[in-house]
């Protein structure tokens, strides 16, 4: 969807103010082309390639070899930020506010 019509439809305004959370490259893609706040998804998400039970099955070795790919692909498209889980937002949340009280733009 159209990150300017979900802005409309949400009535969030500006798009600085905005952070999308996603796990593929096409979403951070989207985010960045909006002008919001990116947050990318590394383990639990697309980029992963791995189910729960795939991915709890994994060595720990195994475990950071996935994060890290994923994590590079998410940030080679403009995440502003990385994250292993969307149980690890709070703390960007946190810390994209207070970047933004400074007057700070993605």
């Amino acid at each position: 969807m159209n990150m300017y019509k979900c802005f409309l439809d949400l009535g969030v305004w500006p798009a600085h103010a905005v952070v999308k959370v996603d796990d593929t490259g096409v979403g951070i893609d989207e985010g960045v082309a909006a002008g919001c706040w990116t947050v990318g998804v590394a383990l639990s998400g697309n980029e992963a390639g791995l189910t729960p039970s795939e991915l709890a099955a994994q060595s720990p070795d195994q475990r950071s070899e996935v994060c890290s790919r994923a994590s590079a692909a998410l940030k080679e498209r403009g995440a502003h930020y990385i994250i292993d889980t969307v149980a690890d937002l709070l703390p960007v949340i946190e810390e994209i506010e207070s970047r933004l009280s400074k007057g700070e733009r993605p």
